[in-house]
Formats: structure tokens, sequence, C-alpha cells
């Protein structure tokens, strides 16, 4: 696969469309800092789905729109496209071309497009997976991501080792899977939640069940006499009411079972796709093996037409070797002719030469002769003259040696002046520095002391924050502890509440009162309130009472009465509280046991009644034995702390305890205390807020109060004091010893003075004598200088001859060298064409002998070349099965989905109908209760279970039926509280229980399944990682010996090989003999040449179609810059390579270059430069001069 353009429109920088094409194995991208050239890679990972704004160096992702210049609009959207070339299938999809585009509007929506057609990011995502190619692949690397490569920043090394070793689908699939598993694991804790609460509710609910069967038995005896009117109405709606509730616990059983086989069928669609994984798997190896014969049969393709192509210019180069020979054959024909011509004129210039050569010899001998008559003369003046010579020089040196010694003389008086003024100047400087040098003493006293005062207020602050946090936690755990208090308390105070809204275990005619009577009538149970270790004993003693009104006089109950009477609602007690009086006698103290009344709370309005009620009520200290309880005398009653045995007048009660006993004593009280006690905890909780804010401020000031920069800077200053102190140090020390070398350069320049100064007086001396001297001798010189001018005059004329006779000579010698010269050039230059014409002529041949030869090879490439088409028509037809048989899986699959679909639309209809029958059974209760109602109102009875023929009721006696209305009425009145809603709340829950079991059994065989599937999943990735991981780190090995030297160590290591999916991957480098602890020790070039090695060892397990480097080559010198790009130049066959560059040496590389300017500020534009124009390096050359 190869990535073929880049079209950039709206998109940061880049406001008009550009399009850069990828045609190329090696693209270089280069421009100026802030020309927009990493707004290219930027654009290629928007457009491939990253989401992170920090990764596109924005701040919110609209940001990405152009947003216009001084005089441009800003661009209503942004967009992107990359277009691939399929070439290997990598991509699965029948495309030759694909292309993914992505569109972002300023209103915020967004696109995202393949080939043209509107799709999600996950299409595209899923399109890309394991292909190397993604925003966050290893196929887009820039620089601070070699760093973060090296230091494994988030992981950075296992998702590229993922993303190499294809696992990233199977961690994909593992993690939905491991979510179904979790959400599977919840239902199944809320299902065993739900058991266990059942189970409880459930006995209790099956005694209460009992209890009201037997008083339904009762009251249906007592309603067979006086509802045969109302019972055909009532017993047609109860049929329809079973009906509906048959086909309600049908339709229920239904939706059990659609929900099971949803977790059986995905399950199922679990499995097959750890199957279609691999498939896949096996699709890709096979689809690259096809790739490879394609390889192989392009590059015979390749060869045979070069070499046909190398066979055409062979014949070309023989044409032009045969007109190279004529020609040479023609020029060797002129050659001779040319050759006896010189020969002639070589002749005639040797006769000339030998007359020039006689001439010369009379010439020589004269000259000879005049010469020995001037030496002659010439010696005795010679003699003088050399003497003179001598007392010139001797004069000359003289001179110059007082000339010496009088400016060396001057530069040592100079020397000393100076030497003077440097010391006077150093005396300064060093009274300035020891002035300094006391200042920065102070300075770095005060910095010293500066830098331990943030040291010891920095770990003050250390200190605080701990104790801070400490307390923090503790505050925290203490405001988790209150909301757990009182959230408890608002939920026992909300089912309290409803309890006593509802008056629940109240008779009928309470519950009218209630609602229609005095609200400042209280009834008895809400009058007292005891401690929850006494609840249940109390209300076993005055549980008869409990339903009581306590009226202030007789008229008030008798009004109540006669309501209750008008209204047909039943019977209510009530307690006449002004019929009591004050008891003055008290309880008598009981051995082992506390007196009821010093138990309760009660208002002293009402002392007087509990009193009376309480009088001689004891409860036990602790629990008895059932055979202590006879100790106790009659005329007291005795109860168990626990409620569970009552002794009384002639009387014991006992037995096991209900779990709801104890519920009813005090309701009202019990409220307000929790309501007081909610309160109470409203207010610690929100004491505890306050505080927790105040500690979460104050941990906040403290870390802002981090001093950890100051310290840095105090240290910084104290080091350059500390250096500026040493500096000067050194430099005061240095003008000293100036100082001294300066004075013993004085003294030396002294005594130096004084030794020139001799020598001046003793030059001057010998000048005076030797001028004496050279006076006397040139008297001398003056009569033999006639007698030797004559002699010269002579010898200038004998020479004068004799110069131009041999440069006569010369002239004819001269004229022969040349005629021989060229005559030696004809005869090479016939030699050359005839050596020129054998090479030519065995070219030919060997031109001749190499068509042939490429004849041949040609025949045997064909022939290779149609095997291994016969053999990629084989493996196509191999592979049309795989993909006919990965299709399958994959529509089978697909069904099995649908399968999901299907039953998850029948479970919403099933449950959809459920709710239907519900509504119509409520519609025919409300039916069944008016029905009820009119029962009530005109026979003072139920309808509920009334099982009676119509024969029985027309053979009944009216009578015999009123004697036992009445009879059973008495029964009823006097069976006490029942719960009437137990059997049918027992039916529904014990049904209940039943479906959640069989559920659970579902969801646990679901997850076995998905268990199951999980470890499948993590054994094949695991496998595949492990292989991967050996190859890179033999890859890495020798990709990081390419780069640095055969003995360099470099290692992979992981951090954990009992767990190697999720463990990290450490990175050994140690180049050129060293001994690092850890990659950061080395050198910014080294580190960037272990990460290159790297990631080219992944490209050599799962090459990436192409392959973005901006500026990684950054850190590199001159010498890695050429391993570098000749390691990517090796890699360009299987991967493209797009590199953004500053480097010179990496841009001269690549083969073709794009720039990015911005020739409008802030539009940037692209302009293409291909080096392969340029044909060869003298060309280049030619250029720059």
């Amino acid at each position: 696969m190869r990535l073929k353009e880049l079209a950039i429109k709206g998109f940061k920088s880049f406001a008009d469309e550009t399009v850069i094409h990828f045609n190329e194995n090696i693209t270089g991208i280069v421009g100026p800092n802030g020309s927009g050239k990493s707004n290219i890679v930027d654009a290629i990972r928007w457009v491939l789905g990253e989401q992170k704004g920090r990764e596109l160096r924005l701040e919110q992702m609209s940001d990405v729109i152009f947003n216009g210049t001084k005089k441009r609009r800003e661009a209503p959207v942004a967009q992107v496209s990359l277009l691939f070339e399929n070439t290997k299938n990598l991509l699965p999809t029948e495309y030759n071309n694909v292309e993914i585009e992505r569109l972002l509007y300023r209103s915020g929506d967004s696109e995202y497009r393949l080939n043209g057609v509107n799709c999600r990011l996950k299409d595209i995502t899923g399109l890309f997976l394991d292909t190397g190619i993604g925003s966050d692949s290893y196929a887009i690397i820039a620089l601070n991501m070699v760093e973060d490569l090296l230091s494994n920043k988030e992981s950075a090394r296992r998702k590229m080792f993922e993303q190499a070793a294809g696992i990233s689908k199977y961690k994909v699939r593992k993690r939905e899977s491991l979510n179904k598993l979790k959400a599977t694991r919840e239902d199944l804790a809320r299902i065993e939640d739900l058991l266990f609460e059942i189970n409880n509710n459930l006995t209790e609910l099956e005694k209460q069940a009992r209890r009201t069967k037997r008083y339904n038995e009762l009251r249906e005896k007592y309603r067979a006499a006086g509802l045969l009117v109302q019972y055909l109405t009532a017993r047609s709606l109860q049929q329809q009411m079973a009906s509906i509730e048959s086909q309600i616990q049908a339709e229920l059983l239904l939706v059990g079972q659609e929900e099971g086989a949803i977790r059986q069928v995905e399950a199922s669609i679990e499995a097959n796709k750890k199957a279609h994984l691999d498939q896949e798997r096996n699709l890709s190896d096979f689809q690259r093996r096809v790739n490879e014969i394609l390889d192989e049969i392009r590059t015979l393709e390749s060869s045979i037409q070069i070499k046909e192509q190398q066979s055409g210019m062979q014949h070309s180069q023989q044409m032009v070797l045969q007109q190279n020979i004529a020609q040479l054959e023609q020029k060797l024909g002129n050659f001779s002719r040319d050759l006896t011509q010189l020969t002639s004129e070589l002749e005639a210039c040797t006769q000339d030469l030998h007359q020039a050569e006689a001439f010369l010899q009379l010439q020589e001998s004269q000259f000879l002769s005049q010469q020995d008559e001037y030496n002659r003369i010439k010696t005795g003046v010679d003699l003088f003259q050399q003497e003179k010579q001598q007392l010139e020089a001797s004069l000359h040196a003289q001179e110059k040696t007082a000339a010496i010694a009088e400016n060396q003389m001057e530069n040592l008086r100079l020397d000393s002046i100076r030497c003077d003024d440097e010391i006077r100047s150093r005396s300064g400087e060093l009274e300035r520095i020891e002035a300094s040098d006391a200042e920065m003493s102070v300075m770095i006293g005060e910095s010293e002391a500066i830098l331990q005062d943030l040291f010891n207020k920095e770990e003050e602050r250390q200190n605080a924050l701990k104790a801070v946090q400490i307390e923090l936690e503790k505050c925290a755990s203490d405001v988790a502890a209150v909301n757990r208090q009182k959230d408890a308390k608002t939920n026992a105070y909300d089912l309290l509440k409803s309890m006593v809204d509802k008056l629940e275990g109240f008779p009928e005619s309470v519950k009218f009162l209630h609602h229609n009577w005095r609200k400042d009538i209280p009834i008895l149970s809400d009058l007292i309130y005891t401690e929850e270790k006494y609840r249940a004993a109390i209300e076993l003693y005055l549980e008869n009472y409990l339903n009581y009104y306590v009226a202030n006089t007789e008229e008030e109950a008798i009004a109540a009465i006669r309501l209750l009477f008008n209204n047909a609602k039943g019977k209510a007690n009530f307690f006449i509280l002004d019929k009591f009086r004050q008891n003055a006698g008290g309880n008598r103290q009981i051995p082992g046991c506390l007196p009821a009344l010093s138990l309760i709370e009660v208002s002293d309005k009402y002392r007087p009644l509990f009193a009376a009620l309480l009088e001689n009520v004891y409860l036990f200290e602790a629990e008895q034995h059932l055979e202590d309880i006879s100790r106790f005398p009659d005329d007291i009653s005795v109860i168990s702390l626990s409620g569970s045995i009552l002794k009384a007048n002639r009387m014991i009660v006992g037995g096991s305890v209900g779990l709801f006993e104890g519920k009813k004593l005090g309701r009202k009280k019990n409220l307000e205390k929790l309501e007081a006690e909610i309160t109470k905890l409203d207010s610690e909780a929100a004491e505890m807020n306050r505080k927790l804010a105040e500690l979460r401020d104050q941990q906040k000031s403290l870390e802002l109060e981090d001093r950890g920069k100051h310290v840095e800077e105090a240290r910084r200053q104290l080091a350059e004091l500390t250096l500026q102190a040493a500096q000067t140090q050194a430099k005061r020390q240095h003008l000293q010893r100036q100082e001294e070398e300066l004075r013993e350069r004085i003294r030396q320049n002294g005594v130096l003075l004084a030794e020139q100064s001799d020598r001046l007086a003793q030059s001057r001396n010998e000048m005076a004598g030797l001028e004496e001297k050279l006076s006397l001798l040139s008297g001398n010189l003056v009569g033999s200088d006639d007698e030797f001018n004559r002699a010269s005059a002579a010898l200038s004329d004998a020479a004068n001859s004799f110069n131009q006779a041999k440069i006569e000579l010369l002239r004819w010698q001269n004229r022969f060298e040349n005629c021989e010269r060229d005559l030696n050039a004809k005869r090479s230059m016939i030699a050359e064409a005839g050596q020129a014409m054998q090479v030519e002529r065995t070219r030919v041949e060997e031109l001749r002998l190499s068509i042939e030869q490429l004849g041949v090879e040609v025949q045997q490439e064909r022939e290779n070349l149609r095997i291994k088409l016969e053999n990629r028509k084989e493996m196509e037809q191999d592979l049309s099965e795989l993909e006919r048989s990965y299709y399958e899986m994959r529509n089978e699959i697909s069904e099995l989905e649908a399968k999901v679909k299907m039953h998850q639309r029948n479970l919403s209809e099933l449950q959809s109908k459920v709710n239907s029958i519900k509504d119509q059974k409520a519609e025919w209760k409300y039916r069944l209760q008016t029905a009820h109602e009119k029962a009530r109102i005109e026979f003072h009875a139920e309808l509920e279970t009334l099982m009676v023929s119509e024969e029985e009721a027309e053979e009944a006696d009216l009578d015999q039926l009123q004697e036992k209305a009445q009879y059973y009425k008495s029964r009823i009145d006097n069976y006490g509280e029942v719960n009437p809603l137990a059997l049918e709340a027992y039916e529904e829950m014990k049904a209940r229980l039943d479906k959640i079991t069989e559920q659970k059994e579902d969801i646990i065989r679901a997850q076995d399944s998905l268990l199951e599937t999980i470890q499948e999943i993590e054994s094949t990735a695991t496998a595949s990682f492990m292989q991967a991981f050996n190859q890179v780190r033999v890859h890495f090995q020798a990709v990081f010996r390419s780069l640095f030297t055969d003995d360099d160590d470099c290692d992979l290591v992981l951090v954990d090989e009992a767990d190697p999916l999720e463990c990290d991957i450490d990175i050994i480098a140690k180049p050129k003999g060293k001994r690092p602890k850890s990659i950061s020790q080395l050198s910014g070039g080294e580190k960037t040449l272990t990460a290159i090695a790297l990631l080219f060892s992944l490209y050599l397990l799962k090459p990436a179609p192409f392959c973005i480097f901006d500026e990684v080559d950054a850190p590199l010198d001159d010498i890695n810059i050429e391993k570098f790009n000749l390691i990517v130049r090796k890699f360009s066959g299987d991967s493209q390579f797009i590199l953004i560059t500053h480097n010179k040496l990496t841009m001269a590389d690549v083969d073709v270059l794009y720039g990015v300017y911005m020739e409008e500020p802030g539009i940037s534009s692209v302009t293409a430069v291909d080096f392969r124009k340029f044909s060869h390096e003298i060309e280049l050359e030619e250029m720059e001069n």
C-alpha cells in the first residue's frame, strides 16, 4: 500500500487548497521556522482520527480551522483528505484506491468520509487496524516523541510493540469481553443481593400468609351469606384477572428465555470473533505470500524489459563503433602523407644547423683570447677593490652595531617606562579586586543564609503539608462515615414515615378515623418511646392496646364510634384519659428485673395511663431459662428482654421472636428522634465539609508555596557568587605574579642598558680608524681604472659577436627539434589510431557476445516468468477460497449479531406486552375493587376469596346465613390484625425467586463462556507478542550495531516476563564502550540513533506503508546523518519516507523536495523540486560556480 496524495484546505495556515503528491520513495519537506511544515504532519494525524488537541498543538479542536489574516477572511471549514493506493491489498477492501477525508465546520459539526461516503471514525480506525497506520502509530515520529519513546512516557514503547505485533485487535476484543464480563458479574451480584433479600423476607411472609389464609377462610364463610348478588360479577372479574395473571407469568417466562438466549448468542459471537481473527491472520499471511509472488513477477518483468533495453543500446553502440573504425582508417591515410613531408623538412634543417655550429666555434675562439687580456688587468684592480670593500664592510658593520646599540638602549628605556606604568595600573586594579573580594565574601555569606532560610522554610512547608494531608484524609474519612450514618438514618426515616403515613398494621377502622376524625386524638403506640433493646418486650405486653385511641373524654370516644357506625367502618377501641388518676404507690423492687414504667419515655399528661397499664410489669435484666420463669410471684407480669416470653396473671405467652416485632411501638417518637438525629448529622456533615474545604484550600495554598524554584535560584546565585569569588582570587594572584615579573623586567633592563652603552663607545672608536685607512686606499685606485676601461670595451665587442652566433645556432636547433617533434607526434598518432582501431574491433566483438548472452538470459527469465504466473494463478485460487471462508465466517457473525438484535426486539416486544397486560390487569382490579366497595357498603364484607356456586346460593337459608355471618363476624372482630396482601406478596415473591434463580443460572453460563473466550484471546495475543518481541530484539541488535559499531552492546528486556502483555520494556544501550546506568545519560545524538534503531527494528518486523520523521535528525552530526540517510534509503523499498528536516545532507539525499514558505503572511504555500532532473554532480558544480 502506498500513500499517493495529501490534500489540505482551510487547515491551520493552509488557507488555500494545497495538494502534495507522494509518488516517490523518499520525500523531503523543508522550510524556515514558522512556515507550516509541522502543520502537514498535524493534518495527516488529524485526518487519521486524532482527537487530542494537545497532540495537534491546540487548545481546542476548532483551532484547526484557518483563523484568517489581515487580508484573508477566516475559513468556514477545515478539510483534509488522504489518498492511498491499495497495491498489496493491505486494507480489507475491494477498492484499489482508498480516500479518507475529515471535515470540521465552525458550527462544531464534523464529518468523516470514506471514498466520498459519510462514515464513522470507528469505520476508519477499523479499516486501518493493525496496518501500521494511525494517528498514534509508529509511522509518525516527531523529535519530542523520540524522548517519549526512550523515557517510556505513557507506555510509548509498549504501544509501538503492540502495533507491530498486530495484537491491538486482540486487546480490543479482550477489553470488550472484560466489559461484558464485568457487566455480567455486576448482574450476578445484584441477583445475589436480591436472592438474599428475598430469602430473608420469604420466611416471614410465609407466616403472615398462613395467618392471612386462616383469616380469609373466616371472611369467606362470613361473606357467603351476604354476597350472592355480587358474586356473579366478582366471579367473572376474578376469572379474567386469573387469566391475565397466568398470561403475565407466561410472558415473563418468555422474557427470561429471551434474555438467556441473548447471553448465549453473545457468547457464541465472541467465540466466532476469536476464530474470525485467526482466519483474518491466515488470510493476511497468505495475501502477503501472494504479494511476494506479484513482486517477483514485477521484478522479472522489469528485468526482462531492462535487458531488452540493454540489448538495443548495445546494438546502437555496435553501429557507432563500426563508424568510428571507418573514420580511424581515413585518419591513418592522412597521417602517412604528413609523415613524408616532415621527413624532407628535417633533412634540410640538419644542413643549416651544421653551418651555424662552425661559425659559432670561430667567434668563441676570438672571445676567449680577448677575455684572457681582460682578466689579467682586472686582477690587479680587484685586489685594490677587494681591500676597499673589506674596509667599507667593516665600517658598515661598526655603524650597524652602534645603531643597534642605540636602538636597543632606547627600547630598554621605553620598556622600563611601560613596566612602571603597568605596575601602577596593576596596583590600582589589585586594590579594586581586594575591595570586590571583600564585598563578594559578604554577598556569599548572605546568599548562604538565604539558602539555609529557604531550606528551613521548605522543610516547614513539607511538614505542614504532610500534616494537612493526614488531617485531610482523616476529615474525608469522617465525612464519609457521617454521610453513611446520615444515609442509614434517612432511609430508616423514610421507611418509618411511610409506615406512619399509611398506618401499616392497623385495622381499617383506625385508618378511617385517622383520615376522617380529629388529628389531636393520638393512638397509644404513638405516645410511648423506649430504647431499641426494650421495644420487643414492651410491645409484647402492650400488643392488645397499641391500636387504642387515647380520648380525653367519653364524649370524644362516642363521637368517633358514631362516625364508624354511620360509615360502616368496623369497630375501634378507646382509652378515656380523664378516668385515670396518678398512682402514688409505685412498683416494687424485684431482683434481676427492671420496672417497665422506668424504661419508657412519655409526656406527663399520659403518664397516669401508662402507670395503670404497666403497673407491676417488669423486664429481665438478662435472658433467663424457661424453667426460671416460675420463681416470680403471680401478682406481677414478667417479660424477657428479647420479648420471647411473657408471664402474667395466670397466663404465659412465649416462642420465637418475629422479624417485625418491636417495630410498631413509638413510631412517631422514633420518627421525631430520627429527624433530630438527621438534622444533627446534616450540621456535622456541613461543618466537616467546611473544615474539609478549608483543609483543601490550605493544602492548595501550601502546594502553591512550593519554594523549589526559589531554592534552585538561590543555589544558582550562590554557585555564581562562589565562581565569581574563585575567578577574582585567580585574577588577583595573576596580577600579583605579573607585577613581580614587571619589576624583575625593569631590573634586567637596567643591566642590559649599561652593557649596550659600553658596546656603543667601543664601536665609535673602531669606526674612526677604518675611515682613515679607506681614504688612503681610494687614491691608489684612480690610476688603474683607465687601463681597465679599455680592456673592458674590447671584451664587450667580442662577447656581442659570440652571443649573436649562439642565438643563430639556437634558432636552427629549435627549428630542427620542432621538425623532429612533429615527426614523432605523427608517428605516435599513427600508432594510437591503430591501437584505437584494434580496441574498437575488440569492443564490437564483446558487444556481439553480450547481445547473444542477453538474449539467452531474457529467454530464461521469460520461462521463469511463465512459471511464476502459473504459481500466481494457483495461489489466487487458494486466496479466493480463504477469502470465501473468511467472509462466510464474517457473515455468520453478522447473522448471530442479527439474531441478537432479533432477540432484543422480541425482548422489547415481550416487555411492552407484559406492561400492557399489567395495565389491563390494573383496570380489571379497579373494577373488582369497585364491586368490593359495593359489597362493603351493603354487606360489610370483602369478596377477594369468595368461592360459592349458584346452586349453593339458591339453596342457602337466609336466617342460617345471617346467623353464620354473625358468628363468623364476631370471630373476625376478635382475630386481631392481619396483612391482607401477604398471600399475594408471598406468591409474587416466590415466583420472583424462581425466575431470578433461573436468570442466575443463565448468567453463570454466560460468564463461563466469556472467561473461556478471554483466556483464548490472551493466550493467542501472548504468543503473537512474544514472537514479535523476540524478532524485534534480534533486529534491534543488528540495526543498532549498524548505526554504531559491531562491538557495541544493546538489548531489549521485558520487566516482568510472567506478564508480557502488560509489563514495561527496558532498552539497554551501551555505545562506544560506555556503561551508562540509564538511557538518559547518553548524548542527544546517541539517544536519537538508539530510538531510530528501535523504530527500524519494528519496521523490519512489520513495515509501515509510510513513515513520517519530523526533524528527527536534528540532534545528529554529519557522520550520523549519513548513517541515518543510508538506513532510510535501504528501507525505502518497503516503506515510503516523508522527512521534515533542516539538514542539508538529508535534503540532498531525498528524491523529491517540497519547500514550505509564506509568500503572504500567515498563509502557507508549497513548491516541489525533483533532484533527479540533475543528471550529474558536474552540472551541480557548474551551477554553483
